[in-house]
């Protein structure tokens, strides 16, 4: 019984930890390079105001539903930075939001959003962004990340 119990934690385990995967019911979009909302600097800092587009040329997508911070490093999830249900409608092509990333989370220098999205018929869609990389905050007191 003890195995039993052993055997499903770990199966659920890996569920919770498994790197997203791009789906193959969502073949036809595309999640563009992160930008600022109103400069073209190189790099992103915490709280900085971005825009997250997409491109959709079949129509499928329907909605944009979650909008997930990761760690290009390791692809471990770090952060929702955006979470509607229905979603925003994909044919919009663009999300804006300020990018959180909470004072702990910020040194891991390369990150990438995962975008969450749902077709007419009700399937789920995942598309990655290209990675982007974030300055930590140089006056954040980091020595409460170690607590």
């Amino acid at each position: 019984m003890n195995s039993i119990f052993t055997f499903v934690l770990a199966a659920l385990a890996s569920q919770i930890v498994a790197q997203p995967t791009e789906a193959p019911v969502c073949p036809d979009w595309s999640v563009a390079p992160l930008q600022h909302r109103w400069s073209h600097a190189d790099t992103f800092v915490a709280n900085d105001p971005v825009i997250l587009r997409w491109n959709t040329t079949n129509g499928n997508l329907e909605y944009i539903q979650d909008v997930a911070l990761f760690s290009a490093n390791n692809n471990e999830f770090l952060h929702t930075q955006y979470r509607s249900y229905p979603g925003a409608v994909a044919t919009t092509g663009e999300l804006s939001f300020a990018l959180s990333v909470p004072l702990c989370l910020q040194r891991e220098g390369v990150y990438y959003l995962g975008v969450y999205g749902t077709t007419l018929e009700g399937d789920s869609c995942f598309k990655k962004s290209p990675d982007f990389q974030l300055t930590a905050d140089p006056q954040g007191d980091y020595s409460v990340c170690y607590l």
